[in-house]
């Protein structure tokens, strides 16, 4: 029976509402909690147990840890309330409103919004202070001046990409048919950029930047898109639901080569530093010519190229990178969500499913990303940079530039001298601090004997033995290899991932399998990623026997397993393993003095879908015996 009056609404107070809300928020904020732990903790151990360093900064990095587990659990629950639901109404009216050309442009655009809206693409920007721009004038102008266009290029291959993996959801045709072309295609342009000066420095943030786009707004924002096509698609099969992960990563490979070709002919090609720096007398502002244009390069000849970003005396006024991380935040989301809205209502004429919901999800994506942006500032960024500034110290004498004093009212006759074991004189004084003396060697270069101060930077290494010993590199390995396995576990997206695959093979290929094959796979691609920065191994010729030998086993691995396996690669890159990832292997670079910092994450998701396709291989070979012993027994 219909009812006349008006339903009578419960009205709570403030309290009542926090009472109710804040039991959940402790819940998802200790999800986020225990998926960030362990790897910083495994981080913060390593470098006090084996390197032997301490933090600088612990306070303010324990405050950017705290704000990204805050951040995330806030972002995260906006998605789920505000984006996913838009998304998957998107998906159902869509194919049943509009043509597939209105389709077809909808998905591109939807592509792009969701990698801009990505917390993890503003790290890149933060990684073009660490670049030389004489060593590597593309990468350095990419990431720098040519930010803005590198964004766009990366969000223009991923909404050619959602398009692609939409027309798969429409018409079921298979993951290989755009798969294999592809592939040999990346290959192929990174083969090309290898003989090129320019190119081959910009390699490594091409593949890099595939993992990047697909984080915690792009997938889920595509995959809730699809189900709804999916349910109208009569031509769609389950296994195609996997996949388009696959696609959103490899086609930003491709936009981002593109607009490196593009500008290679406008920059200069690399050059020494003198060079760059020898129309300067006076200064050590430098010029830094692109297309005509005068840009300038501040920098201090005598530690730029040795100094990591996050070792810098980091610059007062929080309050203002808080507002600059709010903008970046409202910069991402509000377009992204105001284009949803108004597809959905103003073009499909349809009511905003749950508008207060919807609402509440907008605000939550705001707050949570601008605390995440400040954390990742503060927080990941500069934990993961001091230990890739470190870890070489395992096999070598390094600088720590982070620990450099200043000796006031020096006096040279507290000088020393002597006999080192090749009967070479070396000079020394003590240095008390509180209530003991420490050995301080001396160096005239480093005495401004006009104001009277001593600068001494400590050294620090080789830990292990010799100069580049063999016991130092495999420490390294080791530290490598652990650090992707365990971040690989934490990522919450590989067990949902593992829960869909359990279910989609009926039990075939077990969760746990699933979850050990591709951590596995990530350990030993982070390995290889930092093996490639350590020896400066040119990237393609890392990718270059992986990847053909993926498409072979393509050919001996069944449809499903392939999509599964592909897909796994773009989940390990999460918004917690990327920053870390990259700023320590900039930091690695940095103090190697490798170029080319980038390679590592696109090294992490290339051999995990190895491992995943050997493991589903071995899976169904295993249940061919089985079925044929039962049909043996049967007779």
């Amino acid at each position: 029976m219909a009812r006349n009056e008006k339903e009578e609404s419960i009205q709570i107070g403030f309290r009542e509402a926090l009472a109710l809300i804040l039991p959940y928020f402790r819940k998802k904020i200790w999800i986020q909690f225990r998926s960030v732990i362990w790897i910083v903790l495994y981080l913060t151990l390593f470098q006090l147990l084996v390197l032997r360093v301490p933090i600088k900064e612990a306070g303010l990095i324990t405050l950017g840890i705290v704000s990204v587990i805050i951040g995330l659990s806030f972002f995260l629950e906006g998605l789920f309330l505000g984006l996913m639901p838009l998304g998957e109404a998107l998906g159902l009216r869509l194919p049943q409103k509009l043509g597939i050309v209105s389709i077809m442009a909808f998905s591109i655009l939807l592509g792009m919004g969701a990698t801009l809206a990505e917390p993890a693409i503003a790290i890149l920007k933060a990684c073009g202070s660490k670049v030389t721009p004489w060593e590597a004038p593309l990468l350095y102008y990419l990431l720098n001046e040519g930010s803005d266009t590198l964004y766009l290029s990366i969000a223009t291959g991923v909404g050619i990409s959602v398009l692609l993996g939409m027309l798969r959801f429409l018409y079921g045709f298979s993951l290989s048919k755009v798969l294999i072309p592809s592939i040999f295609l990346l290959l192929g342009v990174s083969l090309y950029a290898y003989f090129d000066e320019n190119l081959k420095y910009i390699s490594g943030l091409a593949w890099d930047s595939g993992a990047v786009t697909t984080g915690p707004v792009t997938v889920p924002l595509v995959v809730a898109l699809g189900i709804g096509i999916s349910k109208v698609s009569e031509k769609n099969e389950q296994s195609s639901a996997y996949g388009v992960v696959t696609l959103a990563s490899l086609f930003p490979i491709l936009s981002v080569f593109l607009v490196g070709i593009y500008f290679s002919m406008q920059v200069p090609k690399p050059m020494l530093e003198g060079e760059f720096f020898q129309k300067e007398i006076h200064s050590t502002k430098g010029k830094f010519l692109l297309g005509g244009k005068t840009k300038e390069f501040e920098t201090n000849q005598k530690t730029s190229s040795t100094t990591p970003n996050s070792l810098k005396k980091i610059p007062k006024g929080i309050g203002n990178h808080i507002f600059d991380a709010f903008m970046i935040a409202l910069r991402a989301i509000l377009p992204l969500s105001i284009f949803l809205i108004v597809v959905l209502y103003l073009v499909l004429k349809e009511k905003i499913p749950y508008p207060e919901e919807v609402r509440l999800g907008i605000l939550f994506s705001v707050i949570g990303l601008t605390i995440f942006n400040f954390g990742i500032m503060f927080g990941l960024n500069q934990l993961g940079d001091q230990v890739g500034w470190k870890l070489p110290s395992t096999f070598r004498s390094i600088e720590l530039t982070d620990s450099t004093k200043y000796i006031q009212n020096f006096n040279p006759k507290a000088v020393f001298t002597a006999l080192n074991e090749d009967g070479k004189e070396e000079k020394f004084f003590y240095l008390k601090e509180r209530k003991s003396y420490t050995e301080i060697p001396y160096r005239e270069e480093n005495w401004d004997q006009s104001k009277k101060i001593y600068e001494f930077t400590p050294i620090h290494g080789p830990i292990f033995g010799k100069e580049d010993n063999l016991l130092g590199y495999g420490i390294v390995l080791i530290f490598a290899f652990v650090l992707g396995y365990t971040a690989t576990l934490a990522e919450p997206a590989l067990s949902a991932l593992g829960n869909a695959v359990e279910e989609t093979t009926v039990g075939t290929f077990r969760k746990s399998l699933l979850i050990q094959s591709v951590a596995i796979g990530v350990g030993f691609g982070t390995l290889m990623g930092i093996l490639k920065i350590i020896l400066e191994i040119p990237i393609v010729w890392i990718l270059i026997p992986v990847y053909l030998f993926l498409l072979l086993l393509n050919r001996l691995s069944k449809p499903e397993f392939i999509e599964i396996a592909w897909d796994s690669a773009g989940v390990t890159t999460g918004p917690i393993t990327v920053p870390l990832v990259i700023a320590m292997g900039l930091g690695i670079g940095s103090q190697m003095g490798t170029i080319d910092g980038f390679g590592i994450l696109a090294c992490a998701s290339a051999f995990p879908i190895l491992t995943v396709l050997v493991m589903g291989i071995l899976v169904e070979n295993s249940r061919k015996l089985s079925l044929n012993d039962s049909v043996q027994k049967q007779k």
